[in-house]
């Protein structure tokens, strides 16, 4: 008697699966330079030129029509009250072109539509090259054209006289606004004038992070547990904070000041020093990289950890930016250690070349960890990511592409995450290999159709990505065998999905992505990494369910990274926690689409 053959189940394909209409930066075209540089504020006009407040970027070169406006951005200075659109600079003018853009200014309108082009550009690139990919923006734009449906993302940078600025998906924006300093004003501006939030990189950096983090995890803007929008603000104040790194003359004033003992110095770990000393108190940054001082091993003070229930979402995210900034910290002292010792022959302040060396490892090593923090975000869970599941992201990306860690990152990621009292469900201890993202408990799937030599995938100016100008052929192609692969009843659990029933929508491929990563020796791996996303009505609304699964080379999937739809635990946590919640949270949290007001994501960054 033969056995029952498996149940086939029906799926869908997302629209635009392979990002055909998202934004790309072009080729560099042979008669083009392949850089333009342009100044900007190093932190905000808080500081003095001689404390390095000026820098020159250097980001890919584009040709710009006036806005700026290009192939990823649209800088559109427009008021929200009242609709006026302020004068476009035209940085194609030969003289700026010349001469760096606009020297930095806190009162010139079109030096600020500059500086939010170029930090957005800036961190667009650091993106781009960590996932070895385009990656485009949030699922903006659902209006047409003038929306923004063209897959650029808009910044408007004095949209409303507000203490405030956001990343709002449904405008497809980025939304700085301004606000009179307070009588407490500090440094080089006065009570009355205008504070401008679009002129701190810190700032302009971390919502262009909400929107690109909204690119690669649409449901991460679902607020269905505490820590759902704390990684959103974690996160996005992480890419600030290592981007800073980019700066040599900066990083070497920091360790000139503390001599080279650690990289505490404010220079380096204050983020938004004007919004927090002009808008808020006085006396204090926004917030910080560093809440609890010292490298012991010994946990925090519980106001200082992850388990204090009373923290909101900001306050969430510093835990996580202080675990893996310790992470960093570790291992800058690790990989300094002997050349520090040395040093410490010296009886006088160090040399100028001792601070070049040790500013030169500090800063390669911020772009090791920024590469780290965004190639995480691919072996996450496609919704529902608390910060032990981050945590196992990191040491699984991480040994995926350095199995040998020989200066101990995964370690020092661990031992900073548990120093901030983060824990890490579902393990038995926080070793190495009990916190790897395990394959199917079904055993080896393979997907013949996805091998990389059948899927005619373009190598370009060191990406890999689809096609554009098949129509999406290539990738509905390998979408639907892979959904036929998994979308049945024998591999159903492997990644969270039900069969489909009156109350149970059929399982969605949401992303089919390519990962190109390149590691420290120099080699380059290739995989796929997919979001299959799954729908069940309960009386508040919808409750979700699915896995991100990498996918080698070869076809072979290597994770199913899953959240179960039928997880009894997982839903009554959600219901727990969205009792204490607004009614816009759990709205937001219940919606069918992954659709999160601007009015919501506006209040998150007011409380701020």
């Amino acid at each position: 008697m033969s056995a029952k053959a498996p149940a086939a189940w029906d799926f869908e394909l997302r629209d635009d699966l392979g990002g055909i209409h998202r934004a790309r930066l072009p080729s560099p075209a042979a008669d083009m330079p392949t850089r333009r540089r342009l100044r900007a504020f190093s932190h905000d006009p808080s500081r003095s030129r001689y404390e390095g407040a000026h820098i020159t970027l250097s980001i890919p070169y584009e040709p710009l029509k006036p806005g700026p406006a290009g192939a990823v951005f649209i800088v559109e200075d427009i008021d929200e009250r009242t609709g006026n659109v302020a004068t476009p600079v035209d940085l194609e003018q030969h003289k700026l072109l010349m001469e760096d853009g606009l020297p930095p200014s806190s009162s010139n309108h079109q030096f600020m539509q500059q500086m939010v082009y170029a930090v957005g550009m800036e961190t667009y690139e650091r993106f781009r090259f960590a996932l070895g990919r385009d990656p485009g923006f949030g699922p903006i734009g659902v209006g047409g054209v003038e929306s923004g449906a063209e897959g650029r993302l808009r910044i408007h940078p004095r949209f409303m006289h507000e203490d405030n600025a956001y990343y709002d998906r449904e405008l497809g924006a980025l939304c700085f606004g301004y606000e009179r300093a307070a009588e407490f004003a500090q440094y080089r501006n006065q009570p009355g004038s205008n504070v401008y939030i679009a002129l701190s990189r810190d700032i302009v950096a971390h919502e262009t992070s909400h929107a690109l983090l909204d690119g690669l995890r649409p449901n991460f803007l679902r607020p269905t547990h505490r820590d759902v929008a704390a990684l959103h603000e974690g996160f996005s104040d992480l890419v600030a904070i290592f981007l800073r790194f980019a700066q040599p003359e900066l990083v070497r004033d920091a360790i000139e000041a503390s001599q080279g003992d650690d990289l505490d110095s404010e220079l380096l770990v204050q983020i938004g020093r004007q919004f927090g000393f002009d808008l808020i108190d006085g006396h204090n940054p926004l917030r910080t990289a560093i809440l609890s001082p010292g490298l012991e091993d010994t946990v925090v003070e519980r106001k200082y950890g992850y388990d204090d229930p009373t923290k909101e979402e900001h306050d969430l995210g510093a835990v996580l930016v202080s675990a893996v900034f310790e992470a960093f910290r570790r291992i800058y002292q690790r990989k300094t250690r002997k050349l520090r010792g040395v040093l410490q022959l010296y009886r006088e302040r160090l040399p100028s070349e001792a601070v070049y060396l040790l500013a030169e490892e500090a800063t390669q090593l911020a772009r090791r960890f920024l590469n780290i923090v965004i190639r995480a975000i691919d072996y996450c869970p496609p919704l529902h990511c608390s910060f032990g599941e981050y945590l196992r992201a990191i040491i699984t990306a991480d040994t995926e592409l350095v199995p040998d860690d020989p200066i101990g990152y995964r370690e020092a990621f661990v031992t900073s995450f548990r120093r901030y009292r983060v824990t890490v469900p579902e393990v038995p201890d926080l070793g190495e290999d009990s916190l790897l993202w395990c394959p199917p408990e079904t055993g080896r799937i393979a997907v013949p159709e996805l091998d990389f030599r059948h899927l005619g995938l373009v190598f370009a100016d060191g990406l890999c990505d689809w096609p554009v100008d098949d129509g999406g052929r290539a990738v509905t192609r390998a979408a639907t065998a892979f959904g036929k692969a998994i979308c049945r009843s024998d591999r159903a659990r492997d990644f969270g999905l039900v069969a489909p029933s009156r109350s149970v929508l059929p399982p969605k491929i949401v992303s089919l992505r390519t990962v190109r990563r390149v590691g420290i020796s120099g080699e380059v791996r290739f995989d796929l990494v997919s979001e299959v996303v799954q729908k069940r009505r309960v009386r508040e609304g919808w409750f979700l369910g699915g896995s991100t699964v990498v996918v080698s080379s070869d076809g072979a999937v290597r994770y199913a990274v899953s959240k179960h739809l039928d997880s009894k635990r997982r839903l009554k946590a959600q219901r727990d926690y969205l009792r204490t919640q607004g009614q816009d949270v759990r709205d937001a949290a219940w919606a069918e689409q992954s659709v999160v007001s601007a009015r919501l994501q506006r209040n998150i960054h007011r409380r701020r």
